[in-house]
């Protein structure tokens, strides 16, 4: 299937924040009655270029400048007719929520009601974790990412209707969950951390999360169409995914604090404006100064970190309160990216120079990195136009020289960088090219796969690519653990992006004869709604695989998890999360617990439940009762042979290839499909429910 992806961006702003910028690098001059006609020219482009690089099919963007819409254009269509988007036309927000969230937040801490470093314990009674540690989070530590919470509840994360039940499901999780780090000590980005904090707002106003920001800021701001959808949106009014010809189903995120607001690009940038006019929107007081400066706090300035300052630079509720390419021409700016499955985002904003930035857009090739690019070229060029900067920033380059580098240097710098690291969904393995060079590999299915290239070391003491120009690696050390840093190139390509993409790790202790009896082996899904898109979406599969070359450790891999390392040694019926990277790469990490129940070997993390695939019972030609046990889990068959099947009762079904891609679905109602050998069929009801399977 091809997906193509519908972009919205959106330029905003408003009055003075009072704060000292960065030092400004680019002489600033003083013009008035900015026009922005090269600014809407390289808008045009950016946004043109975007689309067609992604495979997109709509995009819209405006640019606000001192409150004032100066410029909107729509691109495109949303959907298969060809009806170009409107300025009302509502996208996904994504993690630009956090912001919002943030802001609901620190009006109660304005009122009195929330102290920023109470623990979280005190709004939250029933808020539990197996790590008694979980008492020293605050509410400052949920909106900066330090908490130390493993990341992201997936269970029933997105569907095409809302599950209320999302937000029980992740205090559920976070009860069976450990700390992967003590609180306060590594800011390392977190989704559940702004789930609690939305609670905490319950907690404290007696009001439902949606109702508090609607009534509070959503509505004082005059965003009327923004909203957290608790209902299907109206037909037409969200814009979709076109993929072959067709509009797919409207995604809505059901973390509301954390992703799941709904917004066009002018009503964002009613928010912008809460910002660049320290608090204050049309004679409305939104946030107090002291707030919105607290937010802008650098909060990685004191926590530990790996290297030179990275692209994110943590706030509350921001990204980075010290955007790259920004800082590069001498301005202050604040960002916040977001993505869902569908949607993404890029929210920027200069509060000083009073212009801000929203880029929103739906579709599988788009993200928020392409989005920021987009913000940040609309920025540079407004900023120019205005005064604000005399001229663009210059673009950096060049590759350090060789000659310094001496053999001893090499050897020494090689050993350091050479083995095998781990991160989130990235296993890597480098080793010596030559007596100056390393190459890379990256596990893949199994077998290490050789990178293009290799990486050089040159004067600096990093190691540069052959192949991908501007970009660098070198092994840091911090806290007794060795990360491989990289630099690159990053956005506008004014400024170079630090990050540590993973941590090494040696070979530990021999595998146990249980934990080698689980390797090859998978386990399904057994309790998300049949509502959620994970079964559309992705394999409802984990898979437990080896690493070559490393003994005790295992890697749990799958859509639903995507892969993520743990440490097989501890326990014989917990696999242990153990990796500390700060910022991205160490993100959404978990502990797979085992249990036995009749005669099954259960998987579980966070709030998902899964069971073996091997004893999933065979369908017999005939009629087949399945009867829904007391837990309500899913019932999972396979097909044998190929057949027909007739499902009747009052359940819903799926049924999936030999691959565990979906193929047919139904929701109680009589039906008939056919399958081929080696097919899936999975059952849902509540708890004493009972369909009739005939296979023929």
């Amino acid at each position: 299937m091809r997906i193509v992806t519908i972009v919205t961006a959106t330029v905003v702003s408003a009055g003075m924040l009072a704060g000292a910028p960065a030092a400004a690098s680019v002489p600033v001059t003083k013009k008035p009655g900015p026009s922005f006609t090269t600014t809407v020219k390289e808008g045009r482009k950016a946004m043109r270029e975007g689309l067609r690089a992604t495979g997109s099919t709509s995009g819209s963007i405006a640019l606000v400048s001192n409150g004032r819409v100066v410029w909107s254009q729509t691109f495109g269509r949303v959907n298969p007719a060809g009806k170009r988007p409107s300025r009302t036309t509502l996208y996904g927000v994504g993690s630009v929520s956090k912001v919002v969230t943030t802001m609901a937040v620190m009006q109660l801490v304005d009122q009195g009601k929330v102290s920023l470093d109470a623990p979280v314990a005190r709004y939250i009674p029933e808020f539990a974790m197996q790590s008694p540690q979980y008492k020293q989070i605050t509410v400052r530590m949920l909106l900066d990412h330090s908490a130390g919470v493993p990341g992201t509840n997936f269970s029933d994360l997105w569907g095409p209707v809302p599950i209320p039940s999302y937000v029980d499901g992740v205090l559920s999780g976070l009860r069976n969950s450990r700390l992967k780090t003590t609180p306060g000590a590594m800011n390392v980005y977190c989704n559940d951390c702004f789930t609690l904090a939305g609670v905490v707002v319950e907690r404290v106003s007696g009001m439902a999360f949606q109702d508090y920001v609607s009534a509070n800021i959503l509505k004082p701001l005059g965003m009327k169409r923004s909203r957290y959808p608790t209902s299907v949106p109206p037909a037409g009014t969200v814009a979709p995914i076109i993929a072959d010809g067709k509009a797919l189903p409207i995604e809505i995120t059901n973390a509301f604090a954390t992703g799941g607001l709904m917004s066009t690009p002018e009503e964002m940038a009613r928010l912008a404006t809460v910002f660049t006019n320290n608090g204050t929107v049309g004679g409305k007081r939104i946030l107090s100064s002291s707030a919105i400066r607290q937010m802008a706090v650098d909060e990685t300035a004191t926590s530990l970190r790996v290297g030179p300052p990275s692209f994110l630079r943590y706030g509350l509720g921001w990204d980075s309160v010290q955007d790259p390419a920004l800082k590069s021409a001498g301005v202050l700016g604040w960002t916040k990216g977001g993505d869902t499955v569908d949607y993404h985002a890029s929210f920027a904003i200069a509060p000083d120079q009073e212009l801000g930035v929203i880029v929103l857009g739906v579709g599988r090739g788009f993200s928020s990195i392409a989005a920021e690019t987009v913000a940040q070229t609309v920025l540079l060029k407004a900023l120019v136009e205005t005064g604000g900067i005399a001229r663009m920033p210059k673009q950096v380059s060049g590759t350090p020289g060789r000659g310094q580098v001496t053999p001893k240097m090499a050897k020494a710098k090689i050993k350091q960088l050479s083995g095998t690291f781990l991160a989130q969904n990235e296993t890597k393995k480098l080793s010596q090219a030559n007596k100056r060079s390393v190459k890379v590999a990256t596990l893949k299915d199994g077998a290490w796969v050789r990178s293009p290239g290799r990486f050089e070391l040159r004067n600096d003491g990093a190691f540069w690519s052959t192949t991908s120009p501007g970009t660098s690696i070198s092994a840091v050390k911090a806290w007794g653990r060795t990360y491989v840093l990289q630099r690159s190139l990053g956005g506008v390509g004014t400024y170079y992006s630090y990050v540590a993409r993973g941590q090494k790790v040696r070979s530990g202790g021999a595998l146990s004869p249980v934990w080698q009896e689980r390797v090859g082996k998978k386990w399904l899904l057994a309790n998300e709604s049949p509502d959620s898109f994970t079964w559309s979406a992705a394999a409802p599969v984990v898979e437990i695989r080896s690493i070559p070359g490393l003994s005790g450790y295992l890697l749990a891999t799958g859509a639903l998890v995507d892969t993520v390392p743990f440490d097989a040694t501890t326990s014989e019926n917990t696999g242990t999360m153990f990796l500390q990277i700060p910022l991205g790469f160490g993100r959404d990490l978990l502990d797979f617990d085992f249990t036995m129940s009749g005669g099954e070997e259960f998987l579980s993390f966070d709030s998902s439940v899964l069971r073996p695939e091997a004893t999933v019972p065979r369908l017999s030609v005939g009629a087949n009762n399945v009867a829904i046990g007391p837990q309500g889990l899913v019932q999972w068959y396979t097909v044998p042979d190929a057949a027909t099947l007739t499902i009747t009762g009052q359940s819903d079904w799926k049924t999936f290839d030999a691959d565990f891609s979906l193929i047919g679905s139904g929701d109680g109602t009589p039906a008939t499909q056919v399958v081929a050998a080696g097919s899936h069929l999975a059952v849902f009801g509540a708890p004493g429910s009972i369909a009739t399977v005939v296979v023929e």
